[in-house]
C-alpha cells in the first residue's frame, strides 16, 4: 500500500492535471461505476462462489485510466470504483474486509504504473494511429504488462494470506486469466473509443454485462459439481462420471479399478483443534490426490472424511501401486492451519478393488473397495487393503 502511494506521488511530476485529463477522470469513473451498478446482482452472487482468485471486471475501467490519466487521477478511480465495488457488492459477505481492499486498490495502482510506463515506452496512441501491426503490437504489451503485474501483485498476496495457497488458487485457473486477459483486451478496445468517441463508451456496457452473467453461469455449474471444501467432485457428480467410466470399461472390455480412502482418526483433529482445522486436513488430502492420480482420473470427496478415486484403464497391478503412492503422499503431508499450533500430520488407509474381477456393477465395486478399506482399519490404519479377486 504505502509502495502505491509512494510511486503515485515519485510519478506524478507534470503538474495539475489539465482539463483533458479531469473530463477523462470523471467520464472513465462515471462509466465505471454506472457498469457496476448494472451488473451489481450479478456480481454479488458471483462472489458468494468466488475463490481467493476472482476477477470483478473493473480492469474494463483501469486500462484507459492507464493510458489516459496521470498517476494521481488513475489512482484516485481506482479507489472510487473499488470502494464502490467494496460498499455496493461486498459489504454485507461475510468476511469482508476493508483492508483488503485497500490493498487490492493498492495492486491495481502499481499495475496502472507499469502499463503507463510500457505505453510511454512504445508510445502506444501514435502507434494505434499509424498504418499496420504496430499498434496492436503497442496495445498487447500494454495489456501483458498490466496482466503480468497485477497477477503477480495478487499472487503474493493469495500466497501469503491467502486461505488456501494451492497453486490453483495462487495464480487462478486457466479460465480465471483466460477471463481477465478478455477483460483487459476490452479495456485497451475502451481507451481507444475514449480518445476518439467517448460517449459510443457506453456500447461497452452489453458484452461487459454478458460476461458478467456467463461467468455467473459457470460458477453456478462449478459450484453443483464441486465440493467447496477440497476442490475435488462433490459425491453426485463423482458417481455420476464413475458410472459413466464404468459402463464405458465394460462396453470396451477395458480394465478399471477403485480406491476407497478415508483419513484416520479423523475425529481427533476435530475434537483437538475444532473443524476449521478439520477443513484444512481434508483440503491438504485432496492437494495430496491431485499430485498423485492422473488428469483423467476421476477424484471425489464421498462425505466427511472420505475420498474415492476411479482409475480406468488400469489393472489391479497398477491400482495397487497407486493406492500405496497415495497413501504414503497423505502420511508425508504437513497440514498448516491457523486453527492449530503448528503443522500436523495424518494418515490414511486405502481400500482397493477392480474391474473385472470383484464385482459386475459400479455399486458392488465401490461396496469392495469399502470391504478392503474396513479390512485396512481393522489391520492397524496408514495400509493398503485389496479386496480377494472371484
Amino acid at each position: 500500500m504505502l509502495g502505491a502511494v509512494v510511486v503515485v506521488i515519485v510519478n506524478d511530476s507534470a503538474g495539475l492535471p489539465n482539463r483533458a485529463d479531469l473530463l477523462h477522470c470523471a467520464l472513465i469513473t462515471a462509466f465505471g461505476v454506472v457498469a457496476a451498478e448494472l451488473g451489481r446482482q450479478t456480481e454479488r452472487r458471483r462472489r458468494r462462489f468466488a475463490g481467493e482468485a476472482h476477477v470483478n471486471f473493473t480492469s474494463v475501467w483501469m486500462i484507459p485510466s492507464a493510458l489516459l490519466l496521470p498517476p494521481v487521477l488513475f489512482a484516485a478511480v481506482t479507489l472510487i470504483l473499488y470502494l464502490h465495488l467494496l460498499f455496493r457488492c461486498d459489504w454485507t459477505r461475510p468476511g469482508c474486509c476493508l483492508t483488503r481492499t485497500l490493498y487490492n486498490t493498492s495492486n491495481i495502482v502499481l499495475s496502472c504504473q507499469a502499463t503507463a510506463f510500457v505505453a510511454h515506452q512504445v508510445r502506444w496512441f501514435p502507434a494505434v494511429q499509424s498504418p499496420g501491426a504496430r499498434g496492436l503490437f503497442a496495445l498487447v504489451l500494454v495489456v501483458a504488462a498490466y496482466f503480468v503485474v497485477n497477477t503477480a501483485i495478487a499472487a503474493v498476496q493469495v500466497a501469503f494470506w491467502g486461505v488456501d495457497r494451492s497453486p490453483r488458487n495462487v495464480v487462478g485457473t486457466v479460465s480465471d486469466n483466460v477471463l481477465e486477459l478478455a477483460t483487459l483486451c476490452l479495456g485497451a478496445l475502451t481507451a481507444l473509443l475514449f480518445t476518439s468517441h467517448p460517449w459510443l463508451v457506453a456500447l461497452i456496457f452489453v458484452p461487459l454485462y454478458a460476461l458478467h452473467r456467463s461467468t455467473l453461469v459457470r460458477q453456478f455449474e462449478t459450484a453443483a459439481t464441486i465440493d467447496a471444501k477440497t476442490g475435488l467432485l462433490n459425491a453426485a457428480s463423482w458417481h455420476a462420471l464413475a458410472g459413466a467410466e464404468f459402463d464405458r470399461a465394460r462396453r470396451q472390455g477395458t480394465a478399471l479399478g477403485v480406491l476407497m480412502i478415508d483419513i484416520d482418526h479423523f475425529r481427533r483433529v476435530n475434537n483437538t483443534w475444532g473443524h476449521l482445522a478439520g477443513d484444512d486436513a481434508l483440503r491438504a488430502v485432496g492437494d495430496a490426490l491431485r499430485a498423485v492420480v492422473r488428469g483423467n482420473d476421476l477424484c471425489g470427496r464421498f462425505g466427511g472424511e472420505e475420498f474415492v478415486v476411479v482409475l480406468p484403464g488400469s489393472g489391479p497391478e497398477v491400482v495397487l501401486a497407486v493406492a500405496e503412492r497415495v497413501r504414503a503422499r497423505i502420511a508425508e503431508t504437513h497440514v498448516v492451519s491457523a486453527a492449530a499450533p503448528g503443522p500436523f500430520g495424518v494418515t490414511a488407509s486405502v481400500g482397493v478393488a477392480s474391474w473385472p474381477g470383484t464385482a459386475t456393477t459400479l455399486e458392488e465395486l465401490l461396496l469392495a473397495a469399502d470391504s478392503a478399506l474396513y479390512a485396512a482399519k481393522e489391520g492397524g490404519r496408514n495400509q493398503v487393503r485389496a479386496v480377494a479377486t472371484l
